[in-house]
């Protein structure tokens, strides 16, 4: 679902169209991934796009990397481009073992490309909150190749050691949605999860009011909070439905964990009975009574009503 920021979008493709890379601000929330998922299609008919989720660890980051050069054919010296991804990786890490000889690498792969007279590739990381500053050499290479595309957080902006990259790239700050931006959002998050409101006017100006403008409150409010607690409660705000979100999310984890207990304890019962067993049995008989007793409980403590 994505609404607005189409000021902030298409300063990020001008950037990218102009070579240059850009770091796009803003507190959690605020609609950085979506921009980003908004902007894909665009940046991938300007030139290959190369997307990492994480510039965290580094390690993890540069085999993102690989990967996208690999899908792009975009070939890394000494390593092949076959038909097994997999393979070409493992072949890319034993000839290149460290982290800085990997970079180098890669590095190496987008200058070839650059000079090929094509568009330079957009190399995009969904979330750079974990940069380092021994990174900073790398990626300062990375952006004299190739367009860096950066999703950060304010604060990660101030992480020492960190300055010399931010120099490099031109910022685009996401401020909060315009009221009218609000609203549409609302309205489409409302028709998604089928939420029914006795006054749908008074419902969406307080889900407006509430969030504050930012897309990941309104979706928080609308998916989680009650339409009555929404009119009614002055006390929901922003920690308020996080809170629901959060705890929803944790019974989702939790759910296969109680089945495979549960599945568990059956086995042994049936595994007791069948070798004769009795303190097997006995101890899964009493695991099915602890199952039976406490998944409702624990459902209760973690889901949102």
């Amino acid at each position: 679902m994505f609404v607005g920021r189409k000021e902030e979008g298409r300063a990020v493709l001008l950037s990218v169209r102009a070579g240059r890379g850009v770091v796009l601000v803003g507190p959690p929330g605020y609609g950085k991934s979506a921009l980003l998922q908004e902007l894909k299609p665009a940046l991938e008919a300007w030139g290959v796009v190369v997307w990492a989720d994480k510039l965290a660890p580094f390690g993890a980051f540069l085999k993102d990397l690989f990967r996208g050069l690999w899908d792009a054919r975009i070939p890394v010296e000494g390593v092949g481009i076959s038909k097994d991804l997999e393979a070409d990786l493992r072949t890319w890490g034993k000839r290149y073992p460290s982290n800085d000889e990997k970079a180098k690498s890669l590095v190496k792969a987008l200058r070839a490309y650059a000079e090929n007279g094509v568009n330079r590739a957009a190399v995009v990381v969904d979330d750079a909150t974990g940069v380092q500053g021994s990174m900073v050499p790398w990626l300062v290479a990375l952006a004299e190749v190739a367009n860096l595309v950066l999703a950060a957080h304010p604060d990660t902006l101030k992480k020492a050691n960190t300055k010399r990259l931010w120099m490099r790239l031109d910022r685009v700050d996401l401020p909060p949605l315009s009221p009218k931006e609000s609203r549409a959002l609302a309205e489409a998050l409302v028709e998604r999860y089928g939420v029914v409101a006795e006054d749908r006017e008074v419902y969406l100006s307080r889900v407006v009011a509430l969030s504050g403008g930012i897309p990941g409150e309104i979706e928080r409010l609308v998916r989680y909070v009650s339409a009555e607690d929404i009119v009614r409660n002055r006390d929901v705000g922003t920690g308020y439905a996080e809170g629901l979100a959060q705890r929803e999310e944790r019974g989702v984890a939790l759910a296969p964990i109680l089945l495979v207990a549960g599945g568990v304890a059956i086995a042994a019962r049936y595994l007791g009975l069948a070798r004769g067993e009795m303190d097997l049995y006995v101890a899964g008989g009493l695991g099915i009574a602890a199952f039976v007793v406490l998944a409702p409980w624990l459902r209760k403590a973690v889901v949102a009503r």
